[in-house]
């Protein structure tokens, strides 16, 4: 089975792209015999501080540790561990900038070989498969609508209220977690029949699009499907359109090797890590876009098995776990915008004590120093006598000085 790439993505109206993506090593024919044909979309948490930096450590981290897969691991134990040692990395960054859950992303993978699909995903990310004209998701998003749809089967609250609840959307597992206890996997693979084509999104595309007219965009060639889609999103014109990243994966008939080549728009840079971010303004995707990441796979000896026929999915620990409320977005959300705040307040405090003191200067406000304790005032031989001690003049209060100004909180 040929595997043909294509790729796709926009930043919507957001002020940055917090969306990283990339493929593995098309070439290695080695190890896609055992490891399979990989993809994977990471959505970094806008709400969060460093969303883009989350997104693009996920994406090298479960990389490597993907490309140490033996012939003797599993795909889907291989997925895991990855998807593990990707949170692992997520949350030692976040303590290096000294932040505890602070940093995350979300983060969908596929991995293909032969007429096999298996996958792991953490978030809401979404994996579809486009198969005899129908388009299907296959993962289970990890929001709080999970639990509150449950709440209406067993009775315990109202279709209406669980459709309009505040929390609706919010994640209940990410990447970055300090305890990641829901996973999505499949233990035992979909079967890719030629023809079939496998999509990778941010929901960016699916929270804008419908199924419907998703399904209108898949027509004629598949490596086109990206652009169309993401043209579609965009489209809209939404005022707060999220970013929106598609990967397209067409299963053909022929060697079991990738062949074909995603398109790099060659404005953008590589990172360190071998990830590759797109941003294209507010305007529509242009006939070439695509930034994926090639990360070359370790050369391990192949090893062919034979998938399981039967599709079925299991859900890898799906253990609910308490609603993350979306961060405040009331604060700045850079640090640009931080120092003009405390710029701001400098000024401020320098301007209320220059008045302070100029006022303090004036004809009638002048500054006497204070007298002299009366025990250490001489009298005059010549003066009337005084029953009463000498009380010293009531002094000015001494100027006041500018308030310190803490830096802010952090930025959410």
């Amino acid at each position: 089975m040929r595997f043909l790439p294509a790729n796709a993505q926009h930043i919507g109206t957001r002020h940055s792209q917090q969306d990283s993506f990339a493929f593995g090593d098309l070439t290695n024919a080695e190890f896609i015999d055992h490891g399979g044909f990989v993809a994977l979309v990471c959505d970094g948490m806008g709400g969060m501080e460093f969303g883009d930096a989350a997104s693009r450590a996920a994406v090298g981290a479960f990389l490597e540790a993907y490309q140490l897969k033996s012939p003797e691991e599993s795909i889907p134990a291989a997925l895991e561990r990855s998807v593990r040692t990707a949170n692992d990395q997520v949350v030692a960054l976040a303590h290096t900038h000294g932040l505890s859950e602070g940093m995350g992303t979300t983060l969908i993978a596929a991995a293909l070989r032969e007429n096999a699909l298996y996958f792991v995903s953490v978030g809401d990310s979404g994996l579809f498969i486009s198969s005899g004209g129908r388009l299907r998701m296959i993962n289970r998003l990890h929001v709080f609508a999970n639990m509150l749809d449950a709440a209406v089967e067993r009775g315990a609250l109202s279709r209406a209220d669980a459709d309009n609840h505040p929390e609706r959307e919010s994640l209940t597992s990410f990447i970055g977690a300090e305890s990641l206890v829901e996973i999505d996997s499949n233990q035992e693979p979909y079967a890719i029949t030629e023809g079939d084509v496998v999509l990778l999104a941010s929901d960016g595309l699916f929270k804008t699009l419908s199924n419907g007219e998703m399904l209108a965009c898949l027509e004629g060639d598949p490596e086109t499907w990206p652009d169309t889609l993401v043209a579609q999103t965009l489209a809209k014109k939404r005022e707060h359109q999220d970013n929106v990243t598609v990967l397209a994966i067409a299963a053909k008939s022929g060697t079991p090797t990738a062949s074909g080549s995603p398109r790099i728009d060659p404005s953008t840079t590589a990172d360190q890590d071998g990830t590759r971010d797109s941003n294209h303004g507010g305007q529509p995707p242009p006939s070439n876009l695509g930034t994926p990441a090639i990360v070359p796979a370790a050369p391990p000896a192949s090893l062919v098995s034979t998938p399981s026929p039967a599709p079925r999915v299991e859900f890898v620990a799906a253990v609910p776990i308490e609603a993350k409320a979306p961060p405040p977005t009331g604060a700045p959300r850079s640090r640009a915008a931080w120092l003009i705040l405390i710029l701001v307040l400098a000024l401020a405090a320098a301007g209320w004590w220059f008045l302070t003191a100029h006022r303090m200067t004036e004809p009638g406000n002048a500054v006497r120093p204070p007298a002299a304790n009366p025990a250490q005032i001489k009298l005059d031989s010549d003066a009337p006598a005084i029953d009463t001690p000498l009380r010293p003049s009531p002094a000015p209060g001494v100027p006041v000085q500018p308030p310190v100004v803490s830096p802010p909180g952090k930025p959410q």
